[in-house]
């Protein structure tokens, strides 16, 4: 059996705030495998894990925010699994208090993730649900599809389901995006990448960018057929050719170097980018 009791740093005075809840689940990040996320405490509460025979603490956390915001009165610590988390007693060593656990923590699930181009801007959307405790969502961008940096960052709603949006000014060429989840405990998943093409300028992505095998080439449809050349650093071609379809893929054997890939559209513009073969 495993308890919980809060005490005040100035004072032993155990605490059971209103609206106070103890989640245990699995979290890889712990040693043990196991967590607890301590979610609507006091600020400035140190909170005992309480287990076995006699209790005795296990572990203690100090409410200081949540995922280091002060103010907001959650906390993450590290519990031996297969342990039930039940009681936020009054007394230590009491059998019976406020009921404040939750067992089997759903992690934030993130769903119908799209990325498309409306008036010169990349409008991305998504669905979450299941988000417990504080959730942050940092939006991503790529040139690659391999390098992201960070756009701006979203708090969860903790609705049963939650609908988002992001609007990012549309850039020439295609542009990728993913969504990263930030959870109370730390723990981190990321969101499938969408590609978001701006066809209303003459350009084209090569991805992924270094390559170690394959790569793609997508060019904007309204700007085919196109002529694509790959030159070697010592400024020679060694390929050549014409192309009817805005993505494919190439996987001819190169050595490594750096490689310029240049493609001519149909508007007789042409483009260089540089593509790195490791």
């Amino acid at each position: 059996m495993l308890f919980v009791v809060a005490l005040n740093q100035t004072t032993v005075k155990a605490q059971c705030p209103p609206g106070a809840f103890a989640y245990q689940s699995l979290y890889p990040q712990c040693p043990s495998g196991c967590g607890v996320l301590l979610l609507g405490w006091p600020e400035g509460v140190i909170v005992n894990i309480y287990g076995g025979t006699p209790l005795t603490i296990i572990t203690s956390a100090l409410i200081s925010g949540t995922l280091g915001n002060g103010g907001t009165g959650d906390a993450f610590t590290c519990v031996p699994c297969n342990t039930p988390l039940v009681y936020a007693s009054a007394i230590v060593g009491a059998s019976g208090g406020c009921v404040i656990a939750t067992i089997g923590v759903v992690p934030v699930k993130l769903t119908n993730f799209t990325g498309t181009l409306a008036n010169n801007s990349s409008v991305l959307k998504w669905t979450a649900s299941s988000e417990t405790g504080t959730v942050k969502y940092t939006v991503q961008k790529s040139s690659d599809g391999r390098i992201f940096t960070d756009l701006a960052t979203i708090k969860g709603t903790q609705l049963p389901v939650n609908h988002y949006s992001y609007n990012d000014v549309a850039g020439k060429g295609a542009v990728f995006y993913r969504i990263k989840v930030t959870e109370v405990s730390g723990n981190t998943l990321y969101s499938e990448t969408v590609l978001v093409k701006n066809d209303n300028q003459f350009g084209f992505s090569v991805y992924p960018n270094p390559a170690s095998g394959e790569f793609n080439v997508s060019i904007p449809a309204k700007f085919l057929p196109a002529a694509l050349e790959l030159i070697n650093a010592q400024g020679a071609t060694v390929l050549a050719q014409k192309t009817n379809q805005s993505t494919f893929t190439l996987n001819t054997f190169l050595p490594k170097g750096i490689y310029a890939v240049k493609v001519t559209g149909s508007n007789n513009e042409s483009l260089t980018q540089r593509l790195i073969r490791n």
